[in-house]
């Protein structure tokens, strides 16, 4: 009991104070997940090799937009030192930590989910050879749009409804001289992330898979017969 009078207060105070912008984050990761599955699983681009659709390459679009803002999460680790700050000399491993991990592994989980959807797009049209190159060029980008979203501030759709200003933004950015660096260590981290996500989450289905397969054989296997 005095282990939980110590965390539950401390913990309540971590969540109120970054509920609203961890809650918007949050939305803001998990947007991209159903833009892959318009995009990915559309039932309109089954048996062709890429789709000529002009809604499906408007989607896509949005999809690369927004997709930046499922690793962004990573970023908000800034915020980390002002909640360890507040806590005081409350626990930090118990409340503040938990708190953080849990909002940047779900943005990770997005990121593995519409990567996975990509992977799978590619391999069902025989372009399988290309999975990886593209997955690099997606970490590339989303290094780059993530750079622009926490330094530059800039929003998603601001370069569909502020197309100019958004674009002059952009390009002041991109000269600066510590932008590449900034961008470099964004797109580790991103690879990273979704490297150790991704082999956590394929481990577990396959352990689940062998665990059912398991159940299936002890189901079917017969009892043995009582010897005389």
């Amino acid at each position: 009991m005095d282990l939980v009078k110590t965390v539950a207060p401390s913990l309540a105070g971590v969540v109120n104070r970054n509920l609203l912008w961890m809650a918007w984050n949050t939305v803001l990761a998990w947007v991209p997940v159903a833009l892959a599955l318009l995009v990915f699983r559309s039932r309109r681009v089954s048996g062709q090799r890429l789709p000529t659709s002009l809604r499906w390459w408007a989607t896509a679009v949005l999809l690369v937009l927004f997709l930046p803002n499922a690793p962004y999460v990573v970023t908000d680790l800034v915020h980390l030192s002002a909640d360890i700050k507040a806590v005081g000399n409350g626990p930090v491993v118990t409340t503040v930590l938990p708190v953080y991990a849990a909002f940047i592994i779900s943005g990770f989980v997005a990121y593995y989910i519409v990567l996975a959807e990509m992977g799978r797009f590619l391999e069902a049209r025989g372009l399988g050879a290309w999975r990886t190159p593209v997955t690099l060029i997606v970490h590339l980008a989303c290094a780059v749009g993530v750079f622009l979203g926490r330094w530059v501030r800039l929003n998603s759709w601001e370069p569909v409804v502020q197309p100019k200003g958004a674009f002059d933004r952009m390009m002041l950015a991109l000269t600066w001289e510590w932008a590449p660096v900034l961008i470099a260590a964004v797109f580790v981290a991103t690879a990273l992330g979704h490297f150790v996500t991704r082999a956590v989450i394929e481990a577990s289905a396959e352990s689940v898979r062998r665990g059912a397969r398991l159940v299936r054989s002890l189901r079917l296997t017969p009892p043995p017969a009582d010897q005389p």
